[in-house]
């Protein structure tokens, strides 16, 4: 007679240790309505065409990403707005759905609409040296116009409930200082129009033509931070590159597959490689001119930092003091990076 096997009690340890906050956000973002969206959402309208279709098309993501710095973003995001409707009113996460295009407006604060937008330094510095995003512009159009045309999924309204609504607000809040910068604009039928209009296009060519004829506006992983974080990476750009069969390629290297393609990408590196170094030396010229100056110029605003002296270690003084002691001098094994030279080709005599 075989004897019984029991599983393995757990260890003191075992029994004490703290539960996965990973995994209850993981499994969080997996319940959530967002991760199950289908229908394309406002907040897309404008990004990536490509990712769009993808939503047409009912495809499952390949790449869904959560994590910590995504979750505490969220809570953050969520306790922003609470504090705002608390101290000013109006209703926040309002539930909107049209024939084409669904989202969550942040905040209806009559007769003003407002998202916001928590975000990184980094993306915070870019916003304000480089404005607002196209698409950002389009995501508050859209909800103004979801709003003003009564197309609302939210208890709180009855549905056919037209909202009066003349501006839009974006505010953009560091989550690293907490500084917040606030844009606003009156409501602009034509930006809505425009965001309409990309809507329509991107359904037509599913439509008329599949998904794969939908272009991208990424250029690819590594590349473009769109694509580095879109849950469609692999289903767009294929799997990644496996060194051992493909060697040194990369996923945009798949695209290059005739001799055509070959000759379009080395004159489209050349060109954008021209471009690049015009651009260089029109900033730097720029940028001797405002020597010594600062502050603000008509839209924009002009400001200097650095300068300080700082005490940095001499690295070649530091390696011959190691030898004259006798020391053996640190080292570590690294792959030089891999350069590129695309030059003109002698014409023939």
């Amino acid at each position: 007679m075989t004897a019984a096997v029991l599983p393995t009690r757990p260890t003191a340890a075992e029994r004490r240790a703290a539960p996965s906050l990973a995994a209850a956000v993981r499994d969080l973002d997996a319940r959530r309505a967002r991760s199950r969206q289908r229908m394309i959402g406002a907040s897309e309208v404008g990004e990536c065409r490509r990712r769009a279709a993808y939503r047409i098309a009912r495809r499952r993501p390949t790449n869904p990403r959560t994590g910590l710095p995504a979750f505490l973003g969220t809570e953050l995001h969520r306790g922003v707005l609470r504090a705002l409707r608390r101290q000013y009113g109006g209703l926040t996460e309002v539930a909107l759905a049209g024939e084409q295009v669904k989202g969550r407006c942040d905040w209806w604060h009559a007769p003003v609409v407002e998202d916001l937008k928590t975000t990184s330094r980094g993306g915070f510095e870019r916003v304000l040296t480089r404005g607002v995003p196209a698409k950002h512009w389009f995501q508050v159009a859209l909800y103004a116009w979801l709003l003003r045309t009564g197309q609302t999924h939210d208890r709180r309204l009855p549905v056919g409930t037209e909202c009066g609504v003349e501006g839009v607000r974006l505010r953009y809040l560091s989550r690293d200082s907490g500084e917040d910068v606030v844009f606003e604009a009156d409501y602009d039928p034509l930006l809505t129009a425009e965001a309409i209009l990309w809507l329509t296009e991107v359904y037509a060519t599913v439509e008329d033509d599949g998904v794969d004829a939908v272009p991208r506006d990424g250029f690819g992983p590594g590349v473009d931070a769109m694509c580095d974080w879109c849950p469609f990476l692999d289903l767009c750009w294929g799997p990644p590159v496996d060194p051992e069969t493909e060697g040194d390629l990369s996923r945009q290297s798949r695209l290059t597959v005739t001799e055509e393609d070959y000759v379009e990408a080395v004159e489209d590196y050349d060109r954008w490689r021209a471009a690049e170094g015009e651009a260089r030396r029109h900033k730097e010229y720029a940028r001797e001119r405002l020597r010594g100056r600062s502050g603000p110029a008509g839209e924009l605003h002009c400001e200097w930092s650095g300068g300080n002296v700082r005490t940095q270690v001499d690295k070649d003084a530091a390696v011959e003091r190691l030898v004259e002691l006798g020391e053996i001098v640190p080292t570590r094994r690294t792959r030089s990076p891999r350069s590129i030279r695309v030059t003109r080709a002698a014409s023939a005599e």
